[in-house]
């Protein structure tokens, strides 16, 4: 199954912005699937295919798009840039490691690193607490003191979204 992630058409002056936003949340695909790539179509009617496991480097110079990966070197004048397109192919699920666990209003990590924090944010952004792992990498960050609502919780390891009811 193929997922259209993005599609800018008809790219104007702020193509470098668009691009260097997207090429920013697909970072991660690569990460995740086997066929993550960047699709450029071209106005001439070329395409070029950019696959993520190769580290494809997009920078300007001059009027140009110039793209290096672990293959080649392709440069594109920006005025024949018609659209991209990042696609992801999922091929699995990766099993989480050291996936939090929830207990008695807690949210329970382990694995971390000991005095690692976790953090909690509000949906609006504010750090509401910080709880540091113990020596054994352990640490418990309760939810009843914190009002309903959506809240992430991010430690060095990873980051998650929870709703607090």
């Amino acid at each position: 199954m193929v997922a259209r992630l993005f599609l800018f058409s008809n790219i104007n002056k702020q193509m470098k912005l668009r691009l260097f936003l997207l090429l920013m949340s697909v970072a991660t695909l690569s990460a995740y699937a086997d066929d993550a790539r960047i699709v450029i179509k071209q106005k001439s009617g070329n395409e070029t295919v950019l696959d993520l496991a190769t580290n494809p480097v997009i920078t300007f110079s001059g009027e140009d798009m110039v793209i290096t990966s672990s293959l080649t070197t392709i440069t594109i004048p920006l005025d024949d840039v018609d659209s991209y397109e990042a696609y992801d192919e999922v091929t699995g699920i990766c099993p989480l490691t050291d996936a939090p666990q929830f207990s008695n209003g807690h949210v329970v990590f382990s694995g971390l690193a000991g005095g690692a924090e976790a953090r909690v944010y509000s949906a609006d952004g504010r750090l509401m607490s910080r709880h540091a792992a113990d020596t054994s990498g352990y640490v418990a960050v309760s939810l009843d003191s914190l009002p309903k609502g959506t809240y992430v919780i991010s430690t060095p390891n990873q980051t998650i979204k929870i709703n607090n009811k």
